[in-house]
Formats: C-alpha cells, structure tokens, sequence
C-alpha cells in the first residue's frame, strides 16, 4: 500500500497510518449530541468511580438490595474508614444513596438507571 513500508525495511516503532478511503467531502457535516457539557462532565465522573474494581464490587453487592456499612466492610473484610471513603465516592458520583437508621448508614443504588449501567457492564464484559 502506499504510505505504508513493509515492517523489515522500517525500524520506526509507530505504527503507519492507514489511507483514507474517501475525503470528508463525501459526507454530510454532523453536528454534536446537542447535549449540555454538563451531561458529559457527569458522565465522565461517574465512569471514573465505575472504574475501580472494588467500587464495581459493591455497586453489584448494592444491586441485590440496600447494605449496611458495616455490613459492607464485613463483605470484604475491611475497616470501615475504607468502607467509607468508597461510599463517599459513589454517592457524590450520584450511583448511590444514603440513610442513617440510628447508628446505622444504609446504602442503596440510586436508581433503576445504576442498576443496569452496572449489569450491563459486566455482562459485556464476559461477552
């Protein structure tokens, strides 16, 4: 192809690029999602705190129903103060939500929308 040399006579590491089978021309200008920055900056935040494996851990634990803290940190065997700064993360990443029953804090996912963001993620991921 031109542009492109044969991988013994090019001791570049980058890669070649590949040619561009049509020129932007050809097509029909496309505008943005027309969704607010906000939108993404939120999006960005929440997949942010989606992308620790122990925040994914308990996000699942939550989808089977409201938890404790301690009932949390007994799950993975953690102190509390652990427990606590992950959960402040998610809650402020807006995935769950917070009650206090006496000396008890109750955790629940925040919506039906969390829910599936969180199966269907790992449900791809095992295809």
């Amino acid at each position: 192809m031109p542009g492109m040399c044969p991988s013994n006579e090019s001791p570049d590491p980058v890669p070649p690029t590949p040619e561009v089978a049509c020129h932007p021309s050809e097509h029909a200008a496309r505008s943005g999602s027309g969704r607010p920055d906000a939108a993404f900056h939120g999006a960005v935040a929440l997949f942010k705190a989606l992308g620790d494996e122990r925040r994914l851990r308990t996000l699942e634990l939550l989808a089977a129903g409201e938890a404790c803290a301690s009932e949390i940190a007994a799950t993975f065997d953690e102190p509390m103060s652990t427990v606590s700064h992950r959960m402040r993360i998610l809650e402020q990443s807006g995935l769950v939500a917070r009650r206090r029953e006496g000396r008890h804090m109750h955790f629940r996912l925040l919506d039906e929308h969390v829910l599936r963001l969180v199966r269907d993620a790992l449900d791809h991921a095992m295809e």
